[in-house]
């Protein structure tokens, strides 16, 4: 037989192997145990829940876990989508793309603002007189650039040092700071104003006074607002004061936010760099409307600088009222080994958050993107103990605990939810685990949040009308049947039947097609010990 028709069938028989189910390659997989985590808090409470993460492959596996980057539908399930600005896992502060005034079409380009529209439209705007605007895409590749407004009504020197994007109104808002400069001084500002203009740059006309501190340290006299960013959901600007080292909120009407301005505790005797983007939590929120703290939620990225340095080293995250969540992204170094010069706005993008982190720099001038540190929703925290809570390796049938920290805080009544997910570094595959905390009414029952020491049900909202939801709250992992019946015994739906870890698992319950009256929930928890315990409560349904 012809050597090219042997090999052809050899191929053949190999795949008809595979086919009938002979062994494939062994590959690595990740496996989570509980396949998803949820919690019943009232208002200013926490509650911890373990995570295990499982190689159940037969070869190492490099892992990176993260929040709401974008996946798609692959062969072995999720995967990172393909059209993702960087992939799944790699060093934080890593560069992904760099554009330098080299590759734009003018002679000076001294960028300081950036924003960009959820469709990922970026704009930089230039911090010198002359004024411009460039648009780029995510990749930072040049599209154009237009002149943007800003005034010299006042002071002999101004300068454009922020740019945000207002979705409510459509518009562009740039910060423009106008310097009272004289020989010996150049630092305080004059005045500040946020200036309005379309996604052209054609001036609207309207402006916000931005309130500056009449005091500040040395060589400053005044205060120094740097940037801006909008935040839709409480209808406010946040901006930095970089002589004062605190951050600084104000309505549409530039009058200041109750309880502001805040001092930063990120790195005591560090400083705040020309940086800021604010964004309300990156997956999951609800509701939408401001919560009870409207501070709740917001995430606002800083550079911190040396003590008496200006550059600088890492982009932190801290909340509302300047609260360090202990999560940074170092920035990375030119060729050579010398520091960048950050000197602008940073800014998460609105495509791939969790993926891609730009920031401005000068010497030269450009605008550098970095694989970022993940955000998590700003209600939970994720802790791996010494070894890392983010990446790392797994040997075959090796694990890893990851604590997470659910804070319901001041937020509304209502489920917020998230999905942590547990990526292959290799393949992009995905593993995503689904997050629920649930905020109670403080009406509630203390027995509907207790710590798992002992088992228990709840029903809320009760009566209930078109859905309720069931809470099971386990001491320890069990077989579990959740059923509800009617008043003659009659089981009119069976919401769950199998294996249950421990904590808080919950069901829902609809009510479109029961009639109105009162029913039952019982659950059936089998132990390890084979006792059966079971945990009831009464429901009312109406129309």
């Amino acid at each position: 037989m012809p050597r090219a028709e042997t090999k052809a069938l050899l191929l053949g028989a190999l795949l008809l192997g595979f086919a009938l189910g002979g062994s494939a390659p062994a590959r690595a997989q990740l496996v989570t145990e509980p396949a998803d985590l949820s919690v019943l808090l009232l208002p200013g409470e926490e509650a911890q829940r373990t995570l295990t993460l499982t190689n159940a492959g037969a070869e190492p596996l490099m892992f990176c876990l993260s929040f709401g980057r974008p996946l798609e539908d692959g062969p072995e399930g999720p995967r990172l989508a393909s059209d993702a600005l960087s992939s799944a896992c790699g060093e934080y502060g890593e560069e992904l793309f760099r554009i330098t005034e080299a590759d734009i079409p003018f002679v000076r380009w001294d960028i300081y603002g950036l924003t960009m529209m959820s469709d990922g439209r970026l704009f930089a705007a230039d911090v010198g007189a002359l004024g411009r605007t460039y648009e780029l895409t995510p990749d930072l590749e040049y599209v154009r650039s237009f002149e943007h407004p800003f005034v010299e009504e006042v002071a002999p020197f101004n300068a454009t040092n922020g740019i945000t994007y207002n979705a409510d109104t459509g518009t562009l808002w740039w910060t423009n700071g106008e310097h009272p400069c004289s020989i010996d001084n150049c630092f305080g500002y004059e005045r500040v104003l946020l200036l309005e203009g379309d996604l052209d740059g054609n001036a609207t006309g309207r402006r916000i006074e931005v309130p500056i501190a009449e005091e500040a340290p040395e060589p400053a006299d005044t205060g120094i607002p740097t940037g801006a960013v909008y935040d839709a959901v409480a209808d406010r600007y946040y901006y930095l004061d970089f002589a004062n080292d605190n951050l600084w909120a104000i309505d549409t009407l530039g009058n200041v936010i109750e309880g502001y301005p805040v001092e930063q505790d990120a790195y005591p005797g560090n400083t705040l760099a020309f940086v800021v983007d604010a964004h309300r939590d990156l997956v999951g929120t609800a509701p939408e409307e401001p919560s009870a703290d409207p501070g709740e939620g917001v995430w606002i990225e800083i550079g911190v600088n040396r003590p008496g340095d200006f550059r600088v080293t890492r982009i932190v995250a801290l909340d509302a009222y300047g609260h360090w969540s202990g999560i940074e992204t170092p920035t990375p170094l030119l060729a050579g080994g010398s520091d960048l010069d950050v000197n602008g706005q940073s800014l998460r993008s609105r495509l791939d958050p969790n993926g891609v982190l730009y920031y401005v720099y000068s010497a030269p001038h450009g605008i550098v993107a970095v694989r970022p540190h993940p955000l998590p929703p700003s209600w939970l925290s994720l802790d791996a103990g010494p070894e890392g809570a983010w990446d790392g390796t797994l040997a075959p049938g090796a694990s890893r605990e990851i604590t997470l920290t659910f804070r319901a805080g001041a937020r509304e009544v209502g489920d917020y939810t998230s999905a942590l997910q547990a990526f292959d570094a290799a393949t992009g595959e995905a593993v995503e685990v689904p997050l629920v905390m649930e905020v109670l009414p403080t009406t509630a029952g203390e027995d509907d949040v207790a710590a798992p020491e002992a088992s228990s049900l709840s029903v809320y909202p009760n009566p209930f009308a078109e859905e309720a939801s069931v809470a099971l709250i386990l001491a320890e992992r069990s077989e579990v049947r959740v059923a509800v019946y009617d008043v003659l015994g009659r089981t009119v739906a069976v919401l769950h039947e199998g294996p249950v870890a421990a904590g808080t698992r919950r069901f829902t319950l609809g009510g479109a097609a029961l009639p109105a009256g009162l029913y039952l929930v019982r659950a059936e928890v089998s132990g390890p010990g084979g006792a059966v315990q079971a945990l009831t409560a009464r429901l009312t349904h109406v129309d």
